[in-house]
């Protein structure tokens, strides 16, 4: 491989913004090829303190309301056949807690939202989380009933990866597109499965991550070489660092300022070691006369600090 092959290869473009994904106005119509999300959990989740943090909010038919803003913003900067991926498992509310068992099926409810947004709804995956499965057992106790008894709550141990694609028409990628965005065989006939078998992410710098390697399956499932993926909840980064080694761009939202200071680290380590063609901003979003503005942050790592109201 020649260093200009290689520094085609590795040169994208990861833009990490401070802000809401209610407001995408800093993105163009139709400027996203892939989504690739998990939004918050409606109050399931310990997640820092933000007025404006959605898994915050105490009703849930609001909350919904507020994931719909989102995922019209999503709908519109996606181009015609692009898809949303979205990774959500219901919330289990316990009776300790709430009073009584009762599952507020949040996958069902955000697929309605995004087919009277005007997604089609496709097939979904099943995500069995193993290692989780096993901590739901363990604690079965204090969640699932009188253990061995008969009328125990059957344990949570799936998330739904949904897929929701923007009509108007089928991707058409380039020949060279298409060469570097082969699936080998084995892969492909493992990924294109309805059920998978993944352990969960440790909960330890997130309350709700995913894993990198479901992240990149799915990247790589729904995208092109050089195509642009966005995460509008985009937590420590794992959609991001999954769109960089696989040769994407990304655009990373994320409300929460710590959280993107992981992301920032996550991406700027991973950078120097493996793709030192690969270029970075860190922006911030700020309210001015009611209206979101991307401005400049002081740049963190790798991240240049040159910002532009359209990204």
């Amino acid at each position: 491989m020649t260093a200009q092959t290689q520094a085609d290869r590795h040169g994208t473009i990861h833009k990490l913004v401070q802000g809401d994904a209610r407001d995408l106005s800093f993105l163009d119509n139709e400027s996203v090829h892939l989504a690739v999300t998990s939004p918050p959990y409606w109050t399931l989740k310990e997640y820092n303190a933000h007025e404006d943090q959605l898994g915050h909010v105490q009703d849930y038919e609001e909350f919904l309301a507020q994931l719909e803003k989102a995922f019209a913003e999503v709908l519109r900067v996606l181009v015609p056949g692009g898809r949303l991926v979205c990774v959500v498992g219901d919330v289990c509310l316990s009776r300790k807690q709430f009073g009584r068992h009762l599952v507020m099926p949040l996958h069902s409810d955000i697929s309605v939202i995004c087919r009277k947004l005007g997604f089609d709804n496709l097939n979904p995956i099943i995500w069995n989380k193993i290692a989780n499965a096993n901590y739901e057992v363990n604690r079965g106790s204090k969640f699932l009933g009188k253990p061995y008894e008969p009328n125990a709550i059957i344990k949570n141990d799936m998330e739904f990866i949904l897929m929701q694609r923007k009509p108007g028409g089928y991707r058409k990628p380039t020949e060279e597109q298409r060469r570097l965005s082969k699936i080998s065989k084995p892969d492909f006939n493992e990924w294109f499965q309805q059920i998978w078998r993944i352990t969960g992410e440790s909960t330890k710098k997130h309350p709700a991550p995913f894993p990198l390697n479901l992240a990149y399956r799915l990247v790589r499932m729904f995208s092109f070489h050089g195509d642009t993926v966005l995460d509008p909840f985009c937590g420590t980064g794992t959609t991001m660092l999954a769109a960089l080694k696989c040769d994407r761009n990304s655009v990373g939202v994320e409300i929460d300022p710590q959280y993107c200071k992981i992301a920032a680290q996550r991406l700027s380590g991973e950078s120097h070691s493996l793709f030192e063609a690969a270029r970075f901003q860190y922006l911030i979003q700020t309210r001015e006369k009611q209206k979101w503005v991307v401005k400049e942050d002081i740049g963190q790592g790798a991240f240049s600090k040159k910002s532009k109201k359209k990204i």
